[in-house]
């Protein structure tokens, strides 16, 4: 395993290069990337189909490695019952804030939800999803891709929070 760990950290390392790369060189190598891991994706998702899911949990048994690949592309696992989990992290925060948050699909790691109450036109609503959904679905939905979010129409507004206390001048 610890071979794997080598790669993994070298690949973080040339990631973080990648990023650093000027357009259209940096565009064009992060395509190549979602690339091919949109062919492994699609040929890993398959396997409990040919295997079966028991055949899936032999395999992941059988070898780190093979343990690592299966859980950062979420084979065998239920991907809208992870999400769900996920988000039970930060639902009480969204809640306390007159807000909802629900999904609505996932699919190949890419998580759609629906963002309603106070949410819809909360102008933090996008700091909310950055900072606390995607955090969460990253930190806890292996296989994890991207979020998708759609919000019930409303108007502007800033984010519920204590209201100003209205003095009155009694005095004379």
């Amino acid at each position: 395993m610890a071979a794997l760990d080598d790669v993994l950290t070298r690949m973080e390392k040339l990631l973080d290069e990648v990023e650093r790369l000027e357009e259209p060189t940096r565009a064009r190598v992060l395509e190549l990337l979602d690339g091919i891991d949109t062919v492994h994706r699609m040929a890993l998702e398959r396997l409990p189909a040919v295997l079966g899911e028991e055949g899936v949990q032999r395999l992941r048994g059988a070898d780190p490695a093979l343990a690592w690949l299966l859980e950062a592309y979420a084979v065998g696992i239920d991907e809208r019952a992870a999400a769900e989990r996920a988000l039970e992290e930060v639902r009480p925060f969204v809640q306390s804030h007159g807000g909802a948050i629900e999904v609505l699909d996932v699919r190949g790691g890419v998580v759609r939800v629906h963002l309603s109450g106070a949410c819809a036109g909360c102008t933090a609503s996008a700091i909310t999803l950055q900072q606390g959904v995607e955090r969460a679905l990253r930190d806890n939905l292996p296989g994890f891709v991207a979020l998708e979010a759609q919000e019930d129409q409303a108007a502007a507004h800033p984010p519920p929070g204590p209201g100003l206390l209205h003095i009155e001048n009694h005095l004379g």
